[in-house]
């Protein structure tokens, strides 16, 4: 994922609010050659359209509830707790601006996720993980949100 430290919204323990830290362990990260670029997968087309959800629902463009099929019940409640304290909303109620999108595969069913966000004249780092997750009502797999890190 994104490896500069950022406001990690997704952790264990008890709810004291946002912390800094990775969404995965000190394991995860992977370091880059220096100068590599961010990667995408042929997925991206997939990751791009659940971003562009999670900031309309973030910013308060889109109601909180329709991620609540699309995300585990941890992510949900950061999701919650994020869109209350309206740190996403640009000036003029206008609708954030999304922009580049990156995700990487480092598992078969699993999508990890950056992208930058617009809003007003800054600009704002989102990175979430993607698992996908059989459901018994549904023949093929759901994309559902396992992990969430804000910058702001």
């Amino acid at each position: 994922m994104v490896e500069t430290s950022m406001q990690s919204v997704h952790h264990a323990g008890p709810r004291t609010g946002v912390r800094v830290g990775r969404v995965h362990g000190v394991t995860a990260a992977r370091p880059r050659a220096c100068g590599s670029a961010p990667t995408r997968t042929r997925d991206n087309a997939l990751a791009g359209h659940y971003a562009r959800r999670l900031v309309e629902v973030l910013s308060g463009h889109r109601v909180c509830d329709q991620l609540a099929a699309l995300t585990t019940d941890e992510v949900f409640d950061d999701v919650r707790t994020l869109v209350k304290r309206r740190l996403l909303r640009a000036p003029g109620d206008a609708l954030p601006v999304l922009g580049r999108v990156f995700d990487a595969s480092p598992a078969p069913g699993v999508l990890e996720v950056t992208a930058t966000v617009g809003v007003g004249d800054r600009v704002e780092l989102l990175a979430f993980r993607l698992e996908q997750h059989r459901s018994p009502r549904r023949p093929e797999p759901v994309w559902r949100f396992t992990a969430l890190e804000t910058r702001w």
